[in-house]
């Protein structure tokens, strides 16, 4: 956890997506169960961590699940508005059936996220990517405007390319 960054940072690039990649069927366990209120058990506890002035409201937290060709979901994570740069919007949990080989849990999960990014010179200053299961960052694109919308659609074509 990067003490100098916010709790919105830490838990958007390091507590969920290093949750969801590890313990994917646990993390839909839960989700499933208790909804808003599992993913602000994260937020505190990534809070707990910090010191009162990286510390950010949990309130506009919230999420969505949508069912995928039968076995797999998504997971829409709509974070509180990001108030300094590179926080993130939203978060894309894609979570599809555990596979083994032998005694190896093969990957399968994806986590997207879209993100406030100052740097750029023209709105919107956003980059789009995804989150390894190290928590690293890997880009897929930029300028994507900052809506539920717009984030849905640029995931879905990951997702689609990715099947094919």
């Amino acid at each position: 956890m990067e003490k100098t960054r916010s709790q919105h940072y830490n838990y958007a690039f390091e507590a969920i997506p290093i949750l969801f990649h590890s313990q994917t069927d646990g993390f839909m366990k839960y989700l499933e169960k208790d909804g808003v209120k599992f993913l602000r058990f994260w937020w505190d506890h990534v809070g707990d961590k910090l010191e009162e002035a990286q510390r950010v409201p949990w309130r506009g937290l919230d999420f969505e699940v949508e069912p995928l060709d039968g076995k797999r979901k998504l997971v829409w994570v709509t974070l509180p508005k990001p108030s300094h740069d590179e926080e993130a919007y939203f978060l894309a949990l894609l979570a599809s059936p555990e596979q083994r080989f032998a005694w190896v849990r093969l990957p399968n999960t994806r986590v997207f996220v879209l993100r406030r990014w100052d740097n750029i010179a023209e709105p919107p200053r956003t980059l789009f990517g995804e989150l390894t299961p190290r928590a690293l960052f890997r880009k897929l694109g930029e300028g994507i405007e900052p809506s539920k919308e717009a984030f849905k659609e640029a995931v879905r074509r990951m997702v689609r390319r990715k099947g094919k």
